[in-house]
């Protein structure tokens, strides 16, 4: 795996006029739709709620030289996880509403618009209201699928449900199945990835703790039954925060936070883990022996890690994430997520030297 030198986005003088991003930049993700690429971020004045929390979408026509100006998302609370959807010809965009609470875990609707031209997109509609949180969608053979998780995140013998839906317009979820959750437990974020012949590769974070310790997971399904997943009986004690997956030929990819210094679990000591550094990671997942194997570091430090991964070729994928300053290698998590220095993102090439052709998904 070549990785090209990082390119930072935001902030950056290619931004458009009128778009002025806040101290940390995080939550990011892109997307490739019709002649267009697409990005939308959180800025804020730190990573925590805040009731002057934007959510700003804008996209290219010139492979991110220059940028226009789409949307600009402001409640007066919290706004985080934004996802693009490209299915059918339509670009939609959710996300979730959270509160203003610095140290409350708040969710409270998750939301969604469509585009229907340069800068014009319909007005946001509810998608469900509660402590529902959306994170990974993913189009493979002709279906929308999603995972989200519900239930009282961070608190004390907390039970949270993952999700697992599907759609066939984008706009209309069931759970695939009819299964009403995936995983029962202290999961919340949940990645997953399909092989060639369908069959289902997933990672989670177990964040909260149960039966299983504290870490996560390595989930598998079958292409004839993507909603019962299989998960480790035992959790991993390594914690991978906001996982993304890929797949390039038959190889399953993950990139994903790495903990210095841990790890999590057994127990799950989140003081400890925000008290240590942190940086962003690819990982391939063994199939063999279900486990998670850690391949190179990519540009992260202290406050990192919302990998968003999209297909550009064969061999070649664009990664935009963010970090903290990079000459800060050694500041703890906690340190950058409060930190006036802010975060930035930027964007690398990933290219595969040829070893066997992939499939084309994107």
């Amino acid at each position: 795996i070549k990785l090209s030198e990082p390119e930072w986005l935001i902030p950056s003088d290619r931004l458009p006029d009128g778009v002025s991003p806040m101290a940390a930049n995080n939550n990011v993700d892109i997307v490739y739709h019709e002649d267009r690429l697409h990005l939308g971020w959180r800025t804020a004045p730190t990573h925590f709620a805040s009731e002057q929390t934007e959510m700003v979408l804008v996209s290219s026509a010139d492979g991110g030289l220059t940028w226009d100006w789409e949307h600009t998302i402001a409640l007066g609370a919290d706004v985080r996880e934004p996802r693009y959807l490209s299915f059918n010809g339509v670009l939609h965009f959710l996300f979730f509403e959270g509160g203003t609470d610095l140290v409350a875990f708040e969710p409270h609707a998750i939301w969604r618009m469509k585009r229907t031209a340069l800068g014009v997109w319909t007005a946001l509609e509810k998608v469900s209201d509660g402590t529902e949180v959306p994170w990974d969608i993913k189009v493979r053979n002709g279906k929308a699928y999603m995972t989200s998780y519900v239930g009282d995140h961070y608190t004390e013998g907390a039970v949270l449900d993952v999700l697992f839906k599907e759609s066939v317009n984008g706009e209309d979820w069931t759970l695939v199945d009819g299964q009403p959750y995936v995983y029962r437990g202290g999961v919340s974020e949940a990645a997953f990835e399909l092989e060639a012949d369908g069959t289902l590769w997933a990672v989670t974070r177990n964040e909260d703790g149960d039966s299983t310790g504290a870490g996560s997971h390595v989930c598998t399904a079958s292409a004839e039954a993507l909603g019962t997943w299989d998960c480790s009986v035992e959790s991993d004690p390594n914690r991978y925060d906001s996982p993304e997956m890929f797949r390039h030929g038959d190889t399953i990819y993950l990139a994903a936070r790495r903990d210095i210094g841990g790890p999590f679990g057994p127990e799950g000591d989140l003081v400890a883990y925000s008290l240590r550094p942190k940086r962003s990671a690819l990982y391939r997942i063994d199939t063999n022996t279900r486990s998670v194997v850690h391949i190179v570091d990519i540009p992260g430090v202290g406050d990192t890690a919302f990998p968003s991964i999209r297909r550009t070729g064969t061999h070649t994928f664009t990664l935009a994430n963010y970090t903290s300053p990079l000459e800060y290698p050694d500041v703890v998590w906690l340190e950058g997520q409060a930190s006036d220095k802010g975060t930035q993102i930027y964007w690398v090439e990933m290219r595969f030297e040829p070893t066997s052709e992939s499939s084309p998904i994107r």
